[in-house]
């Protein structure tokens, strides 16, 4: 990260803006967002998507399809061509899958692409609610958090993860907290102190079932 935040692995030549505020981020970080109601949600995570719907980057969001449809929606009141962006896979609406080891194909797969088109990343956008519509169970989703954690910097992604207050009972928010090395805190993104190594995370939340 660069201006508020610290600790970015880029030189500044590879420096990606976010689309609120005035941070920057490269592919390989991965930020967590913690929000309550719709308006926090797409105060970010618009800005977000359009920022790389304009700059040329491919952008992947994993959401239920009401949240997919309304960010397509907010894309639209802003000159936004989102269903134009679908069509030409600019913008992938993904509703999730139902095991992390399908999750990590779908990261793989995006990573490949990237490469293949020489793409310097894709934007990854998850909301932490894609896992109630599926057979992922919570602590599933968040041992696919940390697994996602460690491959990170090997992965042309930058993933931004939302989480919603309202949704998730206290334990799942501090465990989210540990498997994401960044936070957004209003329109800065700040280096996380609860932040932990993927494999203590995954140890600790065991097999679940």
């Amino acid at each position: 990260m660069s201006g508020p935040s610290a600790g970015s692995r880029s030189s500044v030549s590879d420096a990606v803006p976010l689309g609120f505020g005035d941070v920057t981020a490269t592919a390989g970080d991965h930020v967590a967002h913690f929000f309550r109601g719709n308006d926090q949600r797409f105060a970010v995570l618009g800005p977000y998507v359009e920022t790389g719907l304009r700059r040329g980057d491919r952008c992947v969001v994993i959401a239920q399809s009401t949240t997919g449809e309304a960010l397509c929606e907010w894309l639209a009141e802003r000159g936004v061509d989102a269903e134009a962006a679908r069509a030409d896979g600019r913008l992938l609406l993904e509703e999730g899958r139902d095991t992390e080891a399908d999750m990590k194909r779908l990261a793989d797969r995006l990573d490949t692409q990237a490469r293949a088109d020489d793409a310097s990343l894709v934007r990854w956008a998850g909301d932490g609610e894609w896992v109630l519509d599926r057979d992922l169970t919570v602590c599933e989703m968040l041992r696919w958090e940390a697994l996602y954690d460690r491959h990170a910097p090997d992965w042309r992604l930058l993933a931004l993860c939302q989480f919603n207050l309202s949704v998730f009972d206290s334990d799942v928010m501090m465990d989210a907290l540990r498997t994401h090395p960044y936070c957004v805190m209003g329109d800065v993104v700040v280096p996380n102190p609860f932040h932990e190594s993927p494999e203590a995370v995954r140890r600790d939340l065991g097999a679940c079932s």
